[in-house]
């Protein structure tokens, strides 16, 4: 199964890239995407079906969510694809 990330997840994608960079060693940034891609192929199984978000706003999107580190990552399984839509700072939603 396939991680593919929907533009807006991207795009927080690429500004913690950024920040990790910032405050570590250049490439520290893509070892976290590294991390992050591995922990969602985790997740990528076929027939497997996830709860939705405890969220109402996500849920009312069809989302499931899980959790890496300090970050909520909401996604749909969409045939064989692992579709990240938003990724979501955990401390934001609590």
């Amino acid at each position: 199964m396939t991680v593919v990330f929907k533009p807006d997840a991207r795009i927080v994608v690429l500004e913690i890239i950024d920040f990790i960079d910032s405050i570590n060693t250049p490439g520290a940034g893509f070892f976290w995407e590294d991390r992050l891609v591995s922990y969602l192929r985790s997740y990528a199984l076929p027939n497997v079906t996830y709860a939705l978000c405890n969220n109402e706003y996500l849920a009312s999107l069809s989302l499931s969510c899980i959790n890496f580190n300090d970050w909520i990552i909401a996604f749909k399984i969409e045939g064989e694809l692992f579709v990240v839509y938003k990724i979501i700072r955990g401390s934001i939603l609590a």
